[in-house]
């Protein structure tokens, strides 16, 4: 899937009455991107919409299924709320029936046959759309083994992200309690993170801007004090939701994951447009890969296959493992190799940069800088001009 997709949390009904179409409205019910939404998929047409919602109250979101003429449709100023949004899925393919949809304000018009890729990107678009809003990447790297390096990976990419021209990037430390990112980065916060998690109501784009530390005019970073402090329940949701408001801020969302496996790790998993994996040329990074990969065939349908980053990669060790071993097991996904750097990575520690920071850049370095433009690339460049809801030109407020 070649776009950014997120969907907030918000309301969705599906009304279908093909066998196919249900079938594909039904499939959405438990993809991972809709974890946020309360989606709810009914059997029928324009009038199951008018009988289920009878006096107002409808969703944010309405899909409807309908062959008859876009006229029809006026019959939901009855119901409807003016912020409501309208997906149509139809089988009739006539390019005037697409633009009269359009014009009146509807969110989209899909013809049949139509595929969950389909359904959850112009979902996406609908809210995106409605409001206004930034939805940044989010790029989540996860190491293969104790040692693989990670955190370094995910912290360079943060900074090369945040290099790209009018880009901008937040990194996020997710051990939050021994987390590198402020030895590394050589910060000193005295809240971060880890306080919104214990505090979830006060989690907001604000109260995250607040934490934040700037390292450059393009690149934040959010983390945690280090401490050994007895620790607290922490709830996957909450990660989320500091997430949910991240992504609003800036173009990438680095998060940086801890070692040990958790909820938290299959849940970045699902929802996360970019996972890099990191792994060093060796068998047990190799056989934790396969671990993940396996899981990752179930958890991320309908979204780019993850990537590979062969972290202290050189000549000796390709004699010992081959890297196209590890290539060939990726099912998807491209490899990228950072060479071992010993002395670069001295010099770095010495002035609390990071090699991305360093001035010339290690050469070391190149593929991950070409994985980072791969990933500025995916996204949408193209801008689509803001429509009003349909609803909203049904009751009255005509374009000019």
């Amino acid at each position: 899937m070649d776009e950014s997709l997120f969907i907030p949390r918000s309301s969705i009904a599906a009304f279908g009455q093909s066998p196919d179409v249900v079938a594909a409205l039904s499939e959405l019910k438990s993809h991972p991107l809709l974890t946020r939404a309360h989606y709810e998929q009914i059997e029928g047409g324009l009038n199951a919409i008018i009988n289920k919602y009878p006096s107002g109250g409808t969703p944010d979101l309405i899909i409807l299924q309908h062959d008859g003429p876009i006229e029809d449709l006026d019959r939901l100023a009855e119901v409807s709320a003016a912020t409501t949004q309208l997906i149509i899925i139809s089988r009739d393919n006539d390019i005037g029936r697409y633009r009269k949809l359009l014009d009146q304000g509807g969110a989209d018009y899909l013809f049949t046959p139509v595929t969950t890729e389909l359904l959850l990107a112009s979902i996406s678009r609908a809210f995106a759309r409605a409001e206004n809003r930034q939805t940044g990447t989010l790029v989540t790297f996860i190491s293969c083994g104790g040692g693989s390096g990670g955190s370094t990976i995910a912290q360079n990419a943060a900074v090369l992200l945040s290099q790209i021209p009018n880009k901008r990037a937040m990194l996020l430390d997710f051990d939050i309690y021994t987390g590198s990112v402020t030895l590394n980065f050589d910060v000193h916060p005295v809240k971060g993170l880890r306080d919104l998690l214990r505090d979830p109501k006060s989690i907001s784009a604000k109260e995250i801007l607040k934490l934040a530390q700037e390292r450059s005019a393009s690149l934040q970073i959010l983390c945690s004090p280090p401490t050994l402090e007895p620790g607290f329940a922490l709830k996957a949701d909450h990660f989320i939701d500091i997430l949910d408001h991240a992504r609003t801020l800036v173009d990438f969302v680095v998060i940086d994951m801890p070692g040990s496996w958790s909820l938290l790790h299959n849940k970045m998993l699902a929802m996360s447009e970019r996972v890099g994996l990191v792994a060093t040329p060796t068998l047990s990074s190799f056989q934790v890969m396969r671990n993940i990969l396996d899981l990752s065939a179930k958890l991320r349908t309908n979204l780019p296959a993850q990537d590979l980053v062969l972290n202290r990669w050189s000549t000796t060790t390709e004699k010992q493992i081959s890297s196209a071993v590890f290539a060939e097991t990726l099912r998807g996904g491209r490899m990228f190799k950072v060479a071992e750097c010993d002395e670069e990575i001295v010099t770095a520690g010495g002035t609390a940069l990071t090699l991305a920071e360093l001035k010339p850049r290690p050469a070391a370095l190149q593929e991950l800088s070409d994985y980072c433009a791969m990933i500025a690339g995916v996204l949408d460049q193209h801008g689509s001009e803001d429509r009003p809801s349909l609803i909203k030109r049904l009751f009255g407020s005509k374009r000019s």
